[in-house]
């Protein structure tokens, strides 16, 4: 029985800092928008991936027939796509898709002989399919991209009658069932290990954010989208984790831990907003410096399977109580993150129900006008690519099929950087092929690299899609030369993958192209929205849990139209030039700073050293109402960039807090 992750009791294991090299590495990508989670690591999940891969590939190569490789692709995708969660969950995905491609894989072999005006309609059908299914959950959308990519790689496999047909259907159901078998029954691993690697990282993220202030650098703008990235992409894999049965508890659980990330979150925003404004004392460094390593030791515990949640909680305390109660601001700031993060773990180690916002949004499935623009470009791409293919005789248009498929993202800018990602990751795989080729005289040592490549992959998988890439390429130009050897197939997977990348990009900016100034004002106009009510939230003083929704959702608008401002983020951060592009970085930057005064308030407010302003805040609601119902953005822009608002809050009366900030 595998035991509760986030359960009290010793443990005898050393602190799992595995983050901790990569933090540069990872905060200089993430500032030009290549996400890279370190803490996703996942070399168990690998190792039994090359196993289930390895496996179903030998009676490929001991029959010496090809079409039986479609085992092997079956048993890798599917450990791929593997959700992780309950049992059920796992074996609801997994059935899906070991049957529905089991079916397609056949129906596109039969396909593959038509004439070209045979095979485009399956083309459009693919797009089709694989676009629309961005209006469903993360677990099912990528469960219909992988049976895309299916229904692309039976292209390349045309069967010349029914019965080659059904072989490769067997084929692909026998590896598909092999999967489940070694994933359920034979080698199950921790269900809920990649939430909680997701969960750690937020915490390893705030430590970063607590080290960095109290070294005296400032960077807002990163931090901000750092750890909001980080835990969006947690939350989402927390949302994936069914709630139903034993998982119910897990799932609340791991979303009180990301309440209590965003609190500390929000604490050490206002932190930053202190420092830039009032400076740092020798004092306040040391507590920050204190508070960094309880928050990597908070990070080490949700790594743990076993940690010592009463360790952590008594450490917690212990730091919120040895600061003096004439600490300043900072002091108060850190002494309430430390007990909350200490309130936290004893909750969570009493299996008690904690005061943090554990309701989920229903999703719903609803097809906007964006997937309509994202699946039209698929589709365009898609039936360019195969033309293109087609004309230049490529032996594997296929790979370059499934690059156009997985490159095409609903933003030209997210595009742009998977494009980028996924050429580098096949020319990397590339290249550590061809330098291991002459290592691998036979079958033996090619299935050795394969089980390489996949652990790789596999282990990367969450990580950074580059990697992937790398070991993903690799991996499938081994195998090609195992059961399909020719001349030249290293670089047959760059050339198509490198087409398939620019067509993709092609058809992101020249097919239904988004306009920049139009997307960029309503990025604007939505995070002043999100922040003014914020702030009324604060000064009406709303239920905390309410306040928190409301400033994440202010967080994510923010960081949206921060992401956007840049034109070319992955080719060096540049920003867009002109007189627009100035006024939107100074009104974010008015932003940031009106969202930290806000915070600060809404402690002061929690402290009992200010009352609010409930006419303020019925005030500031209702100009958020009417800038989102079309009013003009340029008066309240005025008043944010010039100060006026923050003066407002500023002049609030604080008990004890003048006298404080002055000493």
């Amino acid at each position: 029985m595998v035991r509760d992750p986030l359960s009290s009791g010793p443990s005898s294991r050393p602190a799992l800092n595995r983050g901790r090299p990569f933090d540069f590495l990872t905060q200089f990508l993430a500032r030009h928008s290549v996400p890279v989670s370190p803490e996703q690591i996942a070399p168990a999940e690998g190792s039994r991936a090359a196993v289930a891969t390895v496996v179903a590939l030998l009676p490929a190569i001991y029959e010496h027939q090809a079409v039986l490789a479609w085992a092997a692709f079956a048993a890798f995708w599917s450990c791929l796509i593997e959700p992780g969660g309950t049992a059920r969950e796992q074996l609801r995905i997994l059935g899906l898709f070991t049957v529905a491609g089991a079916i397609l894989g056949g129906m596109t072999s039969l396909i593959a002989v038509s004439p070209l005006w045979g095979v485009l309609p399956w083309l459009v059908l693919t797009g089709l399919l694989v676009g629309m299914a961005r209006a469903l959950t993360p677990s099912m959308a990528l469960l219909c991209a992988l049976l895309g990519c299916v229904m692309l790689a039976g292209t390349g496999f045309p069967a010349h009658g029914l019965q080659d047909a059904l072989v490769i259907a067997v084929a692909f159901g026998g590896g598909g069932l092999w999967a489940i078998l070694l994933c359920l029954a034979i080698w199950p691993l921790h269900p809920y290990a990649p939430a909680r690697r997701a969960v750690g990282g937020c915490y390893r993220l705030l430590s970063v954010m607590a080290g960095e202030i109290a070294a005296g650098r400032l960077q807002e703008t990163v931090h901000r989208q750092n750890v909001r990235a980080a835990i969006e992409r947690a939350r989402g894999m927390a949302l994936q984790i069914d709630a139903g049965h034993a998982s119910y508890g897990m799932r609340g659980r791991l979303i009180a831990s990301l309440a209590g990330a965003e609190r500390l979150f929000t604490a050490m925003l206002a932190v930053e907003h202190l420092v830039e404004t009032r400076g740092l004392d020798f004092e306040a460094r040391g507590t920050l410096a204190a508070f960094s390593a309880l928050c990597q030791h908070a990070s080490d515990a949700a790594l743990d399977p076993a940690p010592d949640l009463g360790h952590l909680a008594s450490e917690g305390l212990a730091l919120a109580g040895s600061i003096p109660a004439t600490a300043g601001p900072i002091g108060e700031l850190v002494a309430t993150s430390a007990r909350t993060l200490g309130t936290l773990a004893e909750g969570l180690a009493q299996k008690e129900r904690l005061p943090f916002d554990a309701e989920l949004p229903r999703h719903v499935a609803r097809l906007t006008p964006a997937i309509w623009q994202h699946t039209l470009r698929l589709v365009v791409g898609l039936l360019a690519t195969y033309m293109t293919s087609w004309w230049l005789g490529l032996d594997y248009g296929f790979w370059a099929l499934v690059a156009v498929l997985l490159v095409i993202q609903p933003s030209g800018q997210t595009t742009l950087v998977r494009a980028l990602e996924r050429v580098l990751g096949t020319m990397g795989g590339g290249v550590l092929a061809l330098l291991l080729t002459p290592f691998l005289p036979g079958s033996a040592q090619m299935l050795a690299a394969v089980a390489v490549f996949v652990i790789g992959a596999i282990a990367m998988r969450a990580v950074n899609y580059t990697m992937l890439v790398v070991f993903i390429s690799a991996q499938f130009i081994v195998v090609t030369e195992m059961i399909m050897p020719s001349q030249g197939v290293a670089w047959m997977r760059m050339l198509d993958n490198t087409l398939g990348s620019v067509i993709g990009l092609l058809c992101a900016f020249m097919v239904c192209p988004q306009r920049r100034g139009q997307d960029m004002d309503g990025l604007l106009q939505k995070a002043v929205v999100g922040n003014l009510r914020y702030l009324a939230a604060v000064l009406k003083r709303e239920d905390p849990v309410m306040t928190d929704r409301i400033q994440r959702q202010a967080g994510i608008d923010t960081t949206r139209a921060e992401f956007a401002r840049g034109s070319l983020p992955v080719l060096g951060g540049v920003s867009a030039v002109g007189e627009r592009a100035t006024q939107a970085h100074a009104l974010l930057r008015a932003l940031r700073r009106l969202s930290g005064e806000a915070t600060l308030l809404r402690f002061d407010i929690s402290a009992g050293l200010c009352e609010g302003d409930a006419q303020a805040g019925e005030r500031w609601s209702a100009t958020a109402a009417a800038l989102e119902a079309g009013a003009p953005l340029a008066d309240v822009a005025l008043k944010i960039q010039n100060g006026e608002i923050m003066a407002e809050i500023a002049a609030l009366e604080r008990a004890g807090r003048g006298d404080r900030a002055a000493s």
